[in-house]
């Protein structure tokens, strides 16, 4: 039996098309990914992400969350691996494929035992925080309106950073009760 070295083509898609996929930087990941990959690109997605959720854990105990310092390391961080962290870069599609996939690719290698679910969760929360805190102002609003997310800003980006992540560790987690889930 012989196999190639054939690479496999990714079906390219036109500018609409690809901006319909991932219209933002930021993702619930409410819809698994549908298209084909190829084992080592699988094996490759994993590999990036769990690296970045490591450095996301190591950055939030080395550093404190949301200072600059932080922020420019777990930036530095998420270019190097070539992940989607800002909006307005020249070629989002790609990055924010790749987060999309790697993202479901650990959460079934994850899905194992409850500690690393808790872990997982946790990393992923913090670098959506991150990721929002970095949204200029009338993205968060396009992003909350088709992620049909009531909101009216009164108290600022606070409450709006817990109420994204809280909503989103629902969308991860069955609904259980706020205590269980660690958000109280």
């Amino acid at each position: 039996m012989e196999f190639t070295g054939k690479l496999r083509r990714m079906p390219w898609l036109a500018g609409d098309q690809r901006n319909a996929s991932y219209p933002h930087c930021l993702q619930f990941y409410l819809q698994p990914p549908s298209e084909n990959i190829s084992l080592i690109e699988f094996e490759n997605l994993a590999i990036d992400r769990v690296k970045l959720l490591k450095s996301v854990e190591n950055l939030g105990v080395s550093y404190v969350k949301g200072t600059e310092q932080y922020q420019s390391k777990l930036e530095n961080e998420l270019r190097k691996l070539k992940f989607s962290y800002r909006e307005n870069l020249e070629d989002e599609y790609e990055p924010r494929r790749r987060d999309h996939i790697s993202h479901f690719i650990l959460r079934l290698a994850y899905c194992q035992s409850e500690d690393l679910r808790r872990w997982f969760i946790q990393q992923e929360m913090d670098l959506l925080r991150f990721r929002f805190g970095i949204l200029p102002k009338d993205k968060i609003q396009d992003f909350l309106k088709d992620s049909h997310l009531q909101f009216e800003a009164r108290c600022g980006l606070t409450v709006l950073s817990s109420l994204v992540s809280n909503f989103w560790t629902q969308v991860i987690l069955p609904p259980w009760p706020p205590e269980v889930l660690g958000l109280q």
